[in-house]
């Protein structure tokens, strides 16, 4: 296997460390900016809506040609962990979404890990599954609507890993002197079709790669890979609140050891649990964080220049006033 090295601060000393492969046939199938994407939102941006408003218009900065439509649904991801739904429902919904956006692009962009994951999982339950394949079909038939539509699916981290380089070139600000800890989200690189998965599940690399594009410190910490400890089917079906907690503060722990300025993360689900548990560790371990966790398309938003305001960053339960000051030199 070959590695690319990056420079990357482990236990407070800068060193080279090897990282993982880039799928390469991924990459090259990742839309170009002069090709037309299908904007697909999550349910969850409602909480932050700067992750939204940040990709349109890094977007707009790009000169993308971005399209969106109100006939969307819910990606339906959540019926499945949570076991409410059938999953011929579950992939019907997943089918109706293609074939509404592929009414205005061929490929389309998601904010959302959970958004990422219920496509990649309907896909191949729809391929590899003639039973589901059949009632599917029969349901989208009922509505007027072909179930063979498709639209490749790429997530926000992976389209703006691609375009990294052109990325200094449209904001107004940098990261320089700010140190950040990054989060990918179990959705994102957990897939079982290795060929959508773009970066090393155990070694990924490219939300580091963006942002030392941007000139940011990016530490690297032991429980990386560990999930933010949200765990829908432990915390939200079976209120498993304190095991939850319990992964959360050992992620929590392992990256206050670096003392990062804010945590970096490509996942809206991930961002509300690690935004909102912070305080909660406070009461059950008497562990106060207080780090600031930040989507990277509200990230760009800043580094764009987009008023406060417009990225609505007082939805967050952890202030961002210090990192904002810092990046904006106030």
């Amino acid at each position: 296997m070959r590695w690319r090295r990056g420079t990357v601060m482990i236990d407070g000393i800068k060193r080279d460390t090897p990282r993982g492969n880039i799928n390469q046939a991924r990459l090259d199938a990742i839309p170009d900016l002069d090709e037309v994407i299908y904007y697909f939102k999550g349910c969850t941006e409602k909480s932050y809506p700067g992750i939204n408003t940040g990709f349109i218009e890094i977007c707009k900065a790009l000169d993308v040609d971005i399209k969106e439509s109100t006939e969307q649904s819910c990606c339906a991801g959540n019926f499945l962990p949570f076991n409410v739904a059938p999953v011929e429902s579950v992939v019907a919904i997943t089918k109706r979404n293609y074939s509404v956006m592929e009414g205005y692009a061929r490929k389309c962009v998601t904010t959302c890990n959970g958004c990422f994951s219920s496509f990649m999982q309907a896909d191949h339950y729809y391929q590899d599954e003639p039973s589901i394949r059949q009632v599917t079909t029969k349901a989208l038939e009922s509505i007027g609507r072909d179930a063979s539509s498709h639209v490749d699916v790429f997530h926000v981290g992976e389209y703006l890993y691609k375009h990294r380089a052109e990325l200094p070139q449209i904001l107004q600000e940098s990261l320089a002197g700010i140190k950040v800890a990054v989060h990918y989200g179990c959705h994102f690189l957990r897939q079982e079709d290795p060929r959508v998965v773009l970066d090393d599940p155990e070694n990924p690399s490219i939300l580091e790669a963006i942002l030392e594009q941007l000139e940011a410190k990016v530490v690297d910490y032991r429980e990386k890979n560990l999930c933010c400890g949200a765990g829908l089917n432990q915390r939200m079906l079976h209120d498993d609140r304190i095991n939850s907690l319990r992964v959360t503060n050992r992620k929590m722990k392992s990256i206050a050891t670096h003392e990062p300025d804010m945590i970096v993360v490509i996942c809206p689900y991930c961002l509300l649990h690690l935004d909102n548990a912070q305080l909660e560790l406070e009461v059950a371990f008497d562990e106060e964080f207080d780090i600031p966790i930040i989507h990277l398309t509200e990230l760009l938003g800043i580094l764009l220049g987009i008023p406060v305001e417009r990225l609505h960053l007082d939805t967050h339960e952890i202030p961002l006033d210090g990192i904002l000051g810092k990046i904006r030199h106030e």
